[in-house]
């Protein structure tokens, strides 16, 4: 994660400067997310033989979003913000898809059952931004942006988070970030076989993070030429500490390097007591950009433990480099404890108008030292994992279309394959 992708950077240095000559800007989004897949393989809770594409059962979901946002500034230096968002199946439920890919379950990560595609709304953002010299501070509901707690925006919903961040520049080149959180609306880490790939709670619900809220510090360096470098402290109350090491640098002017290292160090509130066994992780990365074609390989290893390295607020992505920019090689595999995994992946815009991107990742995961990880991913013990996403993006007229396509395998250590999936989404977005 490079600083220029840091949101909450670029999200308040927007809010004490872009609005300073339009002191009120509006601005929205309408999205429509639609989803299928076919499976074989031995059924579990989440999947069930036989399941062919386009059928409106459960293998089909389908919704549509509206978010409508507004920004000001209210006086010298304070600025505040509003996002609203609604959402609808449209009545598409039953007649051309049978599911939906969000709000499924509430704030615990218990299902709603047939509520779940109901008309739902709720504020995603609100909150105020300050700035005195060097310093910003922002304050509400709001997008993070971390290593490890994350607004996603691959479903149709983004969580959001509840907060307090304070963002100081008075170092040469440095970011100093300091932030408490309070609340959320992600769903996931705590019922890992319920709510994840669900994003949000039903009707956007906030509660508590973890059971007393969390704080994050971390220092943003970009001394060196071409290099940014990363490291971050979390406490997150009765679940963990965990430290984030992370340096990006571009050599020769075409080859970008990256280095990962990071720790969870679980709390014994988690139930496990003197069971539960820290865990790091480390993670490469090497890109290339190649007669108009970025290639790009990455490797990661986590050992056994309680705790994997997905995001705390879902359970579901990661910003590890082999998890990014897949459907299911994500935090769930690769971050999983005892994982080792590998990608390759290639993107280009020579055709004009489109942008193109596939990869291909491998996983296998050992028996985490004979001990379940119920918070560290939905891997299975001692299987392997393989996957292909392919990705096309393009604009037709104001709208933004993307289509992906994804092959899921697993075998166990038998070496029997024992689930295959074919997955194909499309995503339309209008902007205003």
């Amino acid at each position: 994660m490079k600083l220029t992708k840091l949101s909450l950077v670029a999200v308040m240095a927007m809010g004490v400067s872009a609005y300073a000559i339009d002191n009120v800007k509006v601005n929205g989004e309408a999205k429509l997310w639609y989803q299928t897949f076919e499976t074989e393989g031995t059924a579990t809770a989440a999947t069930t033989n036989g399941k062919d594409f386009f059928d409106y059962d459960t293998n089909s979901m389908a919704n549509v979003k509206l978010s409508v946002g507004a920004t000001a500034d209210l006086l010298q230096n304070l600025s505040a913000g509003v996002k609203v968002s609604a959402l609808s199946t449209l009545g598409l439920e039953n007649n051309l898809v049978g599911d939906v890919s969000s709000t499924k379950f509430d704030a615990l990560g218990n299902s709603v059952g047939a509520d779940k595609l109901n008309d739902q709304s709720w504020v995603e953002e609100l909150y105020l931004a300050y700035t005195a010299g060097k310093t910003t501070a922002k304050i509400g509901r709001q997008r993070l942006d971390t290593p490890l707690a994350f607004s996603e925006n691959w479903n149709i919903t983004e969580n959001t988070f509840e907060a307090a961040v304070l963002l100081n520049n008075d170092l040469p080149d440095t970011t100093l970030v300091g932030a408490w959180v309070g609340k959320h609306n992600g769903v996931g880490l705590t019922k890992p076989t319920t709510g994840r790939n669900t994003t949000i709670a039903y009707n956007g619900e906030f509660s508590t993070f973890g059971t007393d809220g969390a704080y994050a510090v971390a220092a943003i360096n970009k001394s060196l030429p071409n290099t940014t470098v990363q490291a971050w402290y979390y406490n997150v109350g009765q679940i963990a500490d965990a430290y984030w090491l992370q340096a990006d640098t571009k050599v020769l002017g075409m080859v970008n390097l990256g280095a990962q290292f990071a720790g969870m160090n679980p709390d014994s509130a988690l139930g496990g007591g003197t069971a539960d066994r820290s865990t790091e992780m480390y993670a490469l990365k090497a890109s290339a950009d190649v007669a108009g074609v970025n290639v790009y390989g990455a490797y990661s290893s986590v050992n056994d433990g309680t705790l994997g390295f997905a995001n705390v607020a879902t359970g579901d992505k990661t910003m590890m480099y082999t998890g990014l920019g897949s459907v299911y090689f994500d935090g769930e595999i690769v971050s999983a404890p005892d994982t080792d995994a590998w990608k390759l992946g290639a993107s280009t815009k020579m055709v004009p108008g489109f942008t193109f991107a596939a990869s291909y990742g491998e996983a296998e995961t050992g028996n985490n030292g004979g001990t379940a990880a119920p918070l560290g991913g939905l891997s299975v013990q001692d299987n392997d994992y393989s996957a292909w996403d392919v990705v096309a993006n393009t604009k037709v007229g104001p709208v933004d279309l993307t289509a992906i396509y994804t092959e899921f395998e697993r075998e166990n250590a038998a070496g029997v394959k024992t689930l295959d999936n074919a997955l194909f989404r499309v995503i339309a977005s209008l902007k205003f």
